[in-house]
């Protein structure tokens, strides 16, 4: 599952020809015909996608920090390619919500389909490679996250998750 998703974000990249670091989401969502607007959604709202027949729009929430403005984008843009099948509304909270009809087991799987597409398109395995090489690093500790993280403008976390998910702790 976890392979389509990433060679689905790779695709992307490569489509529009993106290999700039940080990875512009906010232009990727427009050139595939999301608009991105920030929306008071509340504090306890990250995101909403909104899909219609002749516009989808993400709403971000402006207040909360800037790399949780991106990968709230990134995870919305996992739901628009993955999921807009499956429903026109998705709202995503501190604790991760998807509403539609499913089960949770439902929800709980297209919640994370969403944060590993946010992922793989913000911090794609390639470019950490690249970047890491680049930067001479032999092994990863927290000052090299801290650069990784940087550098992708992802939380520490974020990159921590996905470096442990990609097993490059080299």
């Amino acid at each position: 599952m976890y392979n389509r998703i990433e060679n689905q974000a790779i695709s992307i990249l490569k489509e529009l020809d993106i290999n700039t670091l940080p990875i512009p989401i906010e232009d990727i969502a427009k050139r595939r015909g999301v608009q991105i607007k920030p929306y008071d959604l509340g504090e306890d709202v990250s995101g909403v996608l909104l899909i219609d027949k002749d516009k989808s729009v993400i709403g971000y929430n402006p207040t909360e920090s800037v790399v949780r403005q991106r990968f709230t984008i990134a995870h919305e843009l996992g739901h628009f390619e993955l999921h807009r099948k499956y429903s026109e509304l998705f709202v995503d909270k501190d604790k991760p919500l998807f509403r539609n009809q499913d089960s949770s087991t439902g929800e709980f799987k297209r919640e994370k389909e969403a944060n590993a597409f946010a992922a793989a398109i913000l911090m794609p395995e390639h470019l950490i490679q690249k970047v890491a090489n680049n930067l001479g690093l032999n092994f990863i500790d927290e000052v090299a996250i801290k650069q990784l993280a940087k550098i992708f403008n992802v939380s520490q976390q974020a990159m921590t998750i996905r470096l442990t998910k990609l097993n490059l702790f080299w």
